[in-house]
């Protein structure tokens, strides 16, 4: 058993790759850092590594420098869209080091993503065949119960703390740039204008209008806003970003909608208000001679409105497996693991306005099981309890044994090939386990 050597590249504002990094130095591998910011410093102390203050195209260079003294055998990253990353990823791959992406939780609340190369759009997952898919439901020992857990306030914290390091300590990284697409700044003027509103009255005010929709007996279909500056709109759909999703939808549902039925376009949560998408939405329904069918609402029970929903349009976000779990027609306008034949519809937004069907329950379980069991983790990114689930959960699921007192020699230095785009080698089976209640399903809630 060789001593594994590990790379920490860039991770969330949140102290969960500071512990997941002990607790691989506690079984006695080796763990190294790379600090591009004020913030990951900050999330970081105590930490062997480097701080690095290059761009992302010097980046690689760099990176096989260290390679060549440290023999990476793992590389850490979350998210693999950013510049820097993007940058670091084909030289980890080809240089045979095993990269662990970590993302936010395919399911939501309460579970984190773990996959080998990539996420999302770039998910190895999404290469299977539909019959991988569709194995029959088998049973997975040592069912866990996972808790409900808040995390917006503990988030808040964090990201704060993250940007003001960062802004404190920019004369030592005065090359970096921040991957979104705004200051954090302008995004926390935009929270502080937002969320004392939705909390205060616009939660209240969303959920009536949601009851008299739901009372009425209304045939409406929701579309759920994402966030602009997701890479999953940036990257993984055909679209530029959210307002040019809005205008494909709007003009879709105008077109080809039944006329009697209405369109319920909900805000995301954290969405910072600074691109005023309620404006987008009702300049273009007046434009369409449907502002009468379309309600905006800033807020609301989402679980309540997929409950009572006609269908749900959607560019990729998670929201579709909570669309999905409760029966929901569903579109996906963009790439989604979701996006099987038999839960989603395939044949284009202008027909599935009319023609659109609900999702095969059995194979949604069966899509879910497979999917915790090879790309989610239980536990979150933020609380302490959830931070424990998710690190014991990632060192089982990276095969990480614990090392005798004298370790094997690391294995040597691989050279740089002149082919960046290799083969990927076969997909690992890891993931997580599986709630003790199959009919307990932690659907989103917001």
């Amino acid at each position: 058993m060789a001593c594994r050597s590990f790379l920490f590249l860039q991770g969330m504002a949140t102290p969960f790759f500071k512990s997941l990094g002990q607790a691989i130095r506690d079984r006695g591998h080796t763990v190294y850092r790379v600090r591009f910011c004020g913030g990951d410093r900050l999330f970081s102390i105590g930490q062997p590594g480097w701080g690095f203050n290059g761009t992302p195209e010097q980046l690689p260079q760099w990176l096989q420098a260290r390679h060549i003294e440290h023999s990476f055998t793992d590389a850490v990253l979350f998210g693999d869209t950013r510049p820097l990353h993007a940058q670091a990823i084909p030289l980890l791959r080809n240089l045979g080091v095993r990269i662990h992406v970590f993302e936010e939780g395919y399911l939501r609340p309460n579970w984190i993503t773990l996959e080998q190369d990539g996420v999302n759009g770039y998910s190895r997952l999404l290469s299977r065949p539909a019959e991988f898919w569709t194995d029959p439901l088998r049973p997975i020992a040592d069912n866990v119960h996972i808790p409900g857990r808040k995390t917006l306030g503990i988030r808040g914290l964090y990201d704060i703390s993250y940007h003001l390091a960062s802004t404190l300590m920019q004369p030592w990284h005065r090359a970096y740039r921040t991957h979104r697409p705004y200051s954090a700044l302008r995004e926390y003027l935009g929270w502080a204008r937002r969320l004392p509103h939705i909390k205060l009255r616009l939660e209240w005010q969303a959920n009536r209008r949601i009851e008299r929709l739901v009372a009425d007996g209304s045939p409406y279909y929701l579309f759920p806003l994402q966030l602009d500056s997701d890479a999953q709109i940036r990257v993984h759909s055909p679209f530029s970003g959210m307002t040019e999703a809005i205008e494909t939808i709007l003009h879709s549902f105008a077109e080809h909608a039944p006329p009697e039925s209405l369109l319920v376009i909900k805000n995301h949560p954290l969405d910072t208000g600074i691109l005023k998408h309620h404006q987008t939405v009702h300049r273009l329904a007046r434009q369409l001679d449907i502002s009468q069918r379309v309600r905006y609402l800033e807020a609301g029970n989402l679980p309540r409105l997929l409950m009572h929903a006609r269908g749900t349009v959607l560019v990729n976000s998670t929201t579709g497996t909570s669309a999905l779990f409760h029966g929901s027609p569903t579109i996906a306008l963009g790439t989604a693991l979701f996006d099987l034949p038999g839960l989603t519809f395939q044949h284009g937004l202008d027909r599935f306005w009319t023609e659109g069907r609900k999702p095969d329950k059995t194979l949604f379980l069966r899509f879910r099981h497979t999917l915790i069991r090879h790309a989610q983790i239980a536990g979150d990114f933020y609380t302490r309890a959830g931070i424990r689930q998710a690190v014991q959960g990632s060192l089982d699921a990276m095969q990480l044994e614990a090392m005798p007192v004298a370790p094997a020699t690391s294995p040597a230095v691989q050279v740089l090939p002149d082919n960046l785009m290799e083969p990927l080698a076969p997909l690992p089976a890891y993931g997580g386990k599986l709630p003790a209640a199959a009919s307990g399903y932690l659907y989103k809630k917001t």
